[in-house]
């Protein structure tokens, strides 16, 4: 895809009409960046890229970091967003059933997988992680139930769910593959979780704002396939990485609901070359590094990852505390934890620098097996009178 064609997408938007008027279109590099602010600030309908009759759906970020960015998807966009799950290694057919674990309130990647299954006519079960309807013990009730054979749901989600099956005994065969989103799977990461669940695991890149950009193939790699997206990385001044460096990621999409215009995303990525991947797509590899935000000294969310997930007793939950003078790491380890100093020496190995670690129980475990907490309004009680 040319450029021109990014530049005539984004100019149906009236917000693209106004930010471009005083730039030089036909040079690409001098075309300025959008930014999160951006979007925050516009009016939602200013960044629609197409009549209000051809919107088929809205969504928006969870604002948890600021203003809830606005992000619309026309009909053509949803079909879409359908094919980058359809045309992936998952091969998703129509014999398939898959459990949708993915948030349904406002995020995309739930209704990226329920597009892609009305698509191919898979059977699919809505098991939104963010209702009281569905805690992890009713989604485990609903595996042992109904035998899906792909799982859809967040990383952190995978680890849960598991764990709640193994607390409660539930087989999870049957189960082919598992489709995560929303958060970063680094390779050591995505190994220990295929070992958990003794399946493959594909993982979908993309945010509200750009929609799905790319599925991983068989050997784990990000290749930059789609047709209407363009990714540069570049660095803290904006110049241009080559060389498969690392930088700051930089997306447009020809997306008709909103076209996106060198959006400066806030991800560390790198680009490599892909001609060597084993699956046969010979075209570039994205590496995702995490958002800036999360990156910790020196280290970036993936160079974490991979410490934690290479350690010889690795955590069933885990989270890091980031102090002035120093790095904690918080472990949950559900059986008998490790013994600290040697958990710490092998961070210390693995990170190049001394950390400290302790153990707490962030999720209890009896929440992964509570019953739902949620009931129906009810207009009609039938109370017993107290005879006391």
């Amino acid at each position: 895809m040319s450029n021109e064609r990014f530049i005539d997408a984004a100019l149906k938007a009236p917000f693209y009409k106004q930010f471009l008027r005083k730039s030089h279109l036909q040079d690409w590099s001098q075309i300025p960046f959008t930014t999160k602010e951006h979007l925050r600030q516009a009016n939602a309908f200013d960044l629609l890229g197409t009549s209000r009759e051809n919107v088929a759906t809205y969504h928006e970020t969870s604002g948890t970091t600021g203003t809830p960015t606005p992000s619309w998807y026309s009909h053509r966009d949803i079909q879409t967003e359908a094919d980058v799950v359809i045309h992936s290694s998952l091969q998703l057919k129509e014999t398939d059933i898959v459990l949708n674990r993915f948030p349904f309130a406002m995020a995309i990647p739930s209704f990226i997988v329920y597009w892609a299954c009305q698509k191919v006519g898979a059977a699919h079960i809505g098991a939104d992680k963010a209702s009281f309807v569905t805690p992890d013990k009713r989604v485990v009730d609903i595996i042992k139930r109904t035998e899906p054979t792909i799982l859809a749901m967040l990383p952190s989600e995978a680890e849960k769910i598991y764990k709640a099956s193994s607390q409660m005994g539930v087989s999870l065969k049957g189960v082919r593959a598992l489709l995560l989103a929303g958060e970063l799977v680094s390779p050591k990461r995505k190994a220990y979780l295929e070992k958990l669940w003794g399946v493959p695991i594909y993982l979908l890149f993309g945010t509200t704002e750009t929609g799905g950009l790319f599925m991983t193939c068989e050997y784990g790699h990000y290749h930059l396939n789609h047709p209407n997206v363009y990714i540069e990385v570049v660095d803290a001044q904006g110049e241009l990485v080559t060389d498969g460096k690392r930088g700051h990621c930089v997306i447009s999409t020809a997306r008709e609901g909103t076209p996106l215009l060198r959006y400066f995303n806030h991800d560390l990525i790198a680009i490599k070359e892909g001609g060597n991947c084993l699956c046969g797509d010979k075209t570039p590899v994205l590496i995702h590094y995490g958002r800036d935000e999360d990156c910790v000294r020196s280290w970036t969310f993936y160079d974490i990852q991979e410490a934690v997930y290479a350690l010889s007793s690795v955590p069933f939950m885990w989270k890091v505390n980031v102090l002035e003078d120093r790095v904690i790491f918080i472990f949950q380890y559900t059986e008998e934890s490790p013994d600290l100093a040697h958990i710490e020496a092998e961070l210390a190995y693995l990170l190049g620098v001394d950390v400290e670690v302790e153990y707490a129980d962030i999720i209890p475990l009896h929440e992964l097996v509570n019953v739902p907490k949620y009931s129906k309004y009810t207009h009609i009680e039938h109370v017993k009178r107290s005879t006391v």
